[in-house]
């Protein structure tokens, strides 16, 4: 193999890798990206020449597929890791304020387990989640019935852990939050939860996480669809501690048989 050739397959690795950045851009798109993605499916030592250029940069691989494209994730320590005052500048958020930075953590968490509710939806490629701001609001709500319950209980009998009563003290912050603090403009205040679930949702839009379908007509309500690099993200969501605790509390809404979520009431939740 000669020094031109290794250069070459080290530009194509790289640039296969930068797409990652650019996530609206996808294979279908994109000849020059559709082609990387075939050669990396059908190259095992492209493959290990990515993973290895990738790991060098400080990003781990996800996946790489026709859908999603390339899809990678900051290693701790990376430059490219999301730190939280950049995230508090994206969502407008006041960084100072510890209690917003738990708030906004735990709408990510409740947005991923409601826009995938079972293991099935998760793993299956061609099922594609929705979501609303006001159902996400719903099932945080419960959430925090459920582990003041809990609390309660071992309260009752025992001494709960400390993790507990941490865990029921962040959901607690979220409870006492209003769904909507209308401003002297008429809008919805920071302070509201409604208002921080619906920049939580522009920041996944902005990063081709979702993008926003049609508005519901009887309600005006706006409808969020995942997209497959979400879906591929939220798998390796799906191996936290506090992921697989949110989904086994029991709050996700009953699907029928169809897949469609409703809520307790049998109110339909999307269409």
């Amino acid at each position: 193999m000669t020094f031109e050739t290794i250069a070459d397959d080290a530009e194509a690795a790289g640039r296969l890798i930068g797409y990652g950045f650019r996530p609206k851009v996808l294979p279908v798109r994109d000849s020059a990206y559709a082609a990387l993605v075939k050669r990396y499916a059908e190259d095992p030592d492209f493959e290990t020449l990515v993973a290895r250029y990738a790991a060098g940069m400080g990003l781990r691989v996800i996946a790489v597929t026709t859908r999603a494209g390339m899809v990678h994730t900051a290693l701790p320590g990376s430059a490219f890791e999301t730190r939280m005052d950049q995230y508090a500048r994206q969502v407008r958020m006041r960084e100072s304020r510890e209690a917003e930075r738990i708030l906004y953590g735990i709408t990510h968490l409740a947005v991923a387990a409601l826009t995938f509710p079972r293991p099935e939806d998760l793993a299956d490629d061609g099922y594609q989640g929705k979501v609303r701001v006001s159902s996400i609001d719903r099932l945080v709500r419960s959430m925090c019935r459920v582990l003041a319950e809990r609390v309660a209980e071992n309260e009752e009998s025992q001494d709960p852990p400390a993790d507990a009563l941490q865990l029921e003290r962040a959901w607690r912050a979220y409870e006492r939050r209003p769904e909507v603090a209308p401003t002297k403009a008429g809008r919805s205040g920071a302070s509201a939860t409604l208002t921080i679930i619906g920049r939580a949702l522009v920041h996944l839009v902005d990063r081709g996480m979702f993008h926003q379908g049609r508005t519901d007509s009887e309600d005006g309500e706006k409808i969020f669809l995942a997209t497959h690099r979400y879906q591929v993200h939220v798998r390796e969501l799906a191996s936290t501690r506090a992921y697989e605790e949110l989904t086994q509390l029991g709050v996700l809404p009953p699907i029928t048989g169809t897949g469609t979520l409703r809520t307790t009431d049998a109110e339909t939740l999307y269409d």
